[in-house]
């Protein structure tokens, strides 16, 4: 099938910013992320009266008007600098990773390597630069790997998965052999790094998050509970521009003595209270722009 116009544009105008920014100092591709965000947040006006609309549904009167802005401000900024960041993630090397926080760490994620009869999960949420701690992981000799979704441009979802391959982080596709294939990997050693706070396109469980009820499917738990394998969730922030740190909470394990949907719904509402915590502590760092909006109905 021939490409459309549309995603012919969008390919060449991810190469040729991709190009440029790579050949860019980090923090001089930085400012040129933050000129992209503050045009598209106060001249475009982008999703930001939704975000600040959320904030204001999660918080209440927690937070003044401008207080509200400013979160929802930084909260978009933060994501164009991370999209600043991923495009350089090839030019990353171990001895970056090792000047981030975050790394303080990951000895504890390598003992549980040891200690696990098989791999585990690791869980985080869209806050701070999440795809910075895998990368990071994988930088360090972790057996890690994800799920993606394809591209709707084929152009673009090839552009991807080549750039993917500059780590050795595995990538498997969502669909149908995808069961098999996590449990597979998880009991040979591996450890599933995966972003739980997305909102299910058919009816799940009713989760609470966020002062509301999340319809957050229970694949996270469903693995855990497959394999006999701990979760360990954890979330990321980021630090100034160009720092990022990590905390990882105690694993949540799977009790073979509970029903399997009781014990799916127990772990998913235990590691959400978590990440509701966090997210309270510092809400710019969250990701308050989702198209697929966590907390609206199917």
């Amino acid at each position: 099938m021939a490409n459309r116009p549309k995603h012919v544009v969008e390919y060449a105008l991810l190469v040729g910013a991709g190009g440029l920014i790579r050949v860019l100092p980090l923090r001089v591709g930085l400012c040129l992320g933050w000129f992209m965000a503050w045009c598209m947040h106060y001249l475009g006006g982008f999703r930001r009266a939704e975000a600040i609309r959320r904030l204001d549904e999660v918080f209440g009167d927690r937070f003044s008007d401008q207080e509200r802005k400013h979160i929802a401000w930084i909260s978009w900024r933060n994501l164009c600098f991370n999209a600043i960041e991923a495009i350089r993630f090839s030019k990353l090397t171990l001895e970056d990773v090792k000047k981030q926080p975050l790394v303080n760490e990951a000895p504890r994620l390598f003992k549980a390597l040891e200690e696990e009869k098989a791999g585990y999960i690791f869980a985080t949420i869209h806050m701070g630069n999440w795809d910075m701690a895998g990368v990071t992981a994988d930088l360090m000799g972790m057996p890690i790997f994800s799920i993606a979704r394809r591209q709707k441009n084929p152009l673009t979802d090839d552009y991807l998965n080549k750039a993917r391959k500059a780590f050795n982080m595995e990538v498997i596709l969502n669909d149908s052999k995808i069961l098999k294939g996590v449990i597979r990997r998880i009991r040979a050693g591996k450890v599933l790094a995966i972003l739980p706070d997305v909102r299910n396109k058919t009816e799940a469980y009713p989760i609470p998050f966020l002062n509301g009820e999340a319809n957050l499917g229970a694949g996270v738990a469903l693995f855990a509970r497959q394999c006999g394998c701990p979760i360990y969730p954890a979330v990321v922030r980021r630090v100034g521009w160009t720092k990022h740190e990590a905390v990882i909470f105690d694993p949540i394990r799977p009790d073979p003595d509970v029903e399997k949907t009781e014990d799916w719904k127990r772990m998913m509402i235990e590691m959400m209270a978590l990440f509701d915590a966090e997210i309270a502590k510092t809400p710019e760092q969250y990701f308050w722009y989702n198209k697929r909006w966590v907390l609206d109905p199917i």
